[in-house]
């Protein structure tokens, strides 16, 4: 299974820089021969020298020659390895891109029910850091071991020429030092899978400190204490867990050192017995020293690396289990076909015994949902909390993907329709609409970025929504940054960016529009007054909006109550009184609470005056 991973982050390299893969190569190959050739230039200028000390020779050009070959290979291997690191770099950068181009593209086309996972968000973290030293760290490992195979056979084989027991002393402390670091690096990666939530729950902390949104009221509460309290024991919490690993990983290879230093001790008496049994220059001993550590260092590096490759292929899974990731079996499909969206619906929107449950999750969020709405009507959906309103409008958008039933648009089913076709026909402004820290231009044509150089379009809709009497006060007018996270933009009032929501949604266009609690955040005068604006801006279109206020919803044809994921209660605003159920109990519970506040102000007058 590794190496199946380990072969696809290959081929992704591969394709992402081939020239870096045959550079690499070549590279390698060259740094790779150049210890032996480092011994060999070393033994001639040691026994040079030592000619020359003893008065055998008295020429010293060839000495000198030698010398500038040796400073030459040394000028050499550093040129080489530092343009090594450059191509390594400048391959890390676009791999990196790549990378997480993927995930983005994975991010923007998963099921919207995951984002509602926190599993998936700690699967996501896990990938997300660095990923293009994680893919290139297998390869580059692969390479090294290239280099180092080249390095370790000149070197056993100068060796062997000399005895034996050399290689057999070399090859000693190689599967010791193999074993350990590849058990050390499948545990570094379970420890960072282990320690991933809390990690994520330190870097929310931060985050919250270091927001510009959450500064006053941390400053209000006075927060700052408990938060960077909260952040302290799990950040350290996780660099205990990860520095107590790394003490046990040391431990054990210092005394793995300790067992290649013996070995090496035993090299060196050989290499005595050698020097005493066969007629040998001082050269051929400092070479025959050299080439038992170097050999002994090529296989520490061949362990090394191995365990690297190990280690880092564990992440590759991971990553390509991210990509690869399906939704849960027993789901309705969630492919998508190529049909149109109708060009003008002819029999409405109907849900047959639809149900929804979050993926990993038992509890059904909606159960057994079924109605229907005609053409151009406009549907209320109301409910307490936690009924599973908002639910219903994504399943209908196609953001959940239904575990059982059908929604038809007309004769077609959702799942039928060209996914771009179908979010084009739907206009949603959502309680939590985004503010973009982008400029006015682009907050509104996000609604229907392909007619982003529109302005006749942009204008029309600035005006219906009222954002042209924001933006005729704006020095820049509607190429002015909105807010102050990325630029020195414009802050503005949530009204006004209540106009730049409904803007966005006009400017989308489309023959159905849904309004998720837009309003939740202001009064209920300027909730009817928004309302009342909707009416005359949603005219011939089918409409659903959502609203806790119960006054706004008999501006409906129909109203929808659902409680505890069910459709309970469908009719008017009248029909539903008559029959006195769940509707009628939450209007007369809010009709109450409206009276109670009203004489409570009026107590309040009295008591002044």
């Amino acid at each position: 299974m590794g190496i199946r991973y380990l072969f696809c982050a290959m081929s992704l390299v591969w394709k992402s820089g081939k020239w870096w893969v045959i550079s690499s190569i070549f590279l390698h190959i060259l740094i790779g021969s150049l210890p032996l050739a480092t011994i060999w230039v070393t033994k001639e200028l040691v026994n040079s020298v030592s000619a020359i000390i003893q008065g055998e020779v008295h020429e010293y050009g060839p000495t000198i020659w030698l010398l500038l070959l040796e400073f030459g290979i040394a000028v050499v291997a550093v040129a080489l390895r530092n343009l090594q690191s450059w191509l390594d770099q400048r391959m890390e950068v676009l791999l990196n891109h790549d990378l997480q181009k993927k995930i983005s593209e994975k991010l923007v086309s998963v099921p919207l029910a995951y984002f509602e996972n926190p599993q998936y968000y700690h699967h996501l973290t896990r990938i997300n850091s660095g990923a293009g030293g994680r893919f290139l760290a297998p390869v580059r490992n692969t390479f090294e071991i290239f280099q180092a195979c080249i390095s370790l056979f000149s070197l056993l084989g100068y060796l062997l020429t000399l005895h034996w027991s050399f290689l057999l002393l070399s090859l000693l402390g190689a599967v010791p030092m193999l074993i350990v670091h590849a058990k050390f690096g499948q545990q570094k990666f379970w420890l960072m899978l282990h320690q991933t939530p809390v990690a994520r729950e330190a870097s929310y902390m931060s985050q919250l400190i270091m927001d510009r949104q959450g500064a006053k009221e941390i400053r209000l509460f006075g927060l700052g204490s408990y938060l960077i309290n909260r952040w302290s024991k799990r950040y350290l919490k996780n660099a205990r867990e990860a520095l107590h690993l790394m003490r046990k990983q040391q431990g054990i290879e210092i005394a793995l050192e300790a067992v290649t230093a013996v070995l090496y001790l035993g090299a060196a008496g050989v290499m005595i017995w050698l020097m005493r049994v066969k007629s040998m220059q001082i050269g051929d001993f400092v070479s025959m020293g050299q080439a038992v550590h170097g050999t002994q260092s090529s296989i520490n590096q061949i362990s090394f690396r191995l365990a690297g490759i190990f280690e880092e292929t564990l992440y590759i899974r991971d990553f390509f289990q991210f990509i690869d990731l399906e939704e849960p079996a027993g789901g309705l499909s969630s492919v998508r076909g190529d049909l149109p969206f109708p060009k003008q619906l002819q029999e409405g929107i109907r849900f047959e015994n639809v149900t929804f449950r979050y993926p990993d999750t038992e509890r059904r969020v909606i159960e057994d949902v079924s109605f229907q709405i005609q053409p151009g009507e406009k549907i209320a959906i109301v409910g307490e909390n936690g009924s599973g309103k908002t639910t219903l409008v994504k399943c209908l958008m196609g953001l959940y993907h239904v575990d059982k039933g059908q929604i038809m648009f007309d004769d077609l089913e959702l799942r039928s329709i060209e996914e771009r076709d179908l979010f084009r026909n739907i206009t949603v402004i959502f309680q939590d609409f985004m503010k973009y820290s982008l400029t006015v231009r682009e907050n509104i044509a996000f609604g229907d970025i392909d007619q982003l150089d529109n302005l006749e379009k942009l204008e029309e809709v600035a005006r219906r929504s009222g954002v042209d009497r924001l933006v005729q006060h704006l020095e820049d007018g509607y190429a002015t940054n909105l807010g102050r996270t990325l630029f020195d933009g414009e802050d503005v009032s949530g009204g006004q960016w209540q106009k730049i929501a409904i803007a966005r949604a006009l400017f989308s266009g489309g023959q159905i529009m849904i309004l998720d609690e837009p309003t939740a955040a202001l009064d209920p005068q300027a909730e009817m007054e928004v309302f009342r604006q909707f009416k005359m801006l949603t005219a011939g279109k089918t409409t659903l909006f959502i609203s806790h206020r119960m006054a706004a919803a008999r501006m409906a044809d129909r109203i929808f109550v659902l409680k505890e994921g069910r459709l309970i209660e469908s009719g008017t605003h009248e029909e539903l009184q008559t029959q006195n159920g769940e509707y009628a109990r939450m209007y007369r519970m809010q009709a109450q609470w409206y009276s109670e506040e009203i004489e409570g102000l009026q107590e309040a007058v009295a008591w002044r005056s």
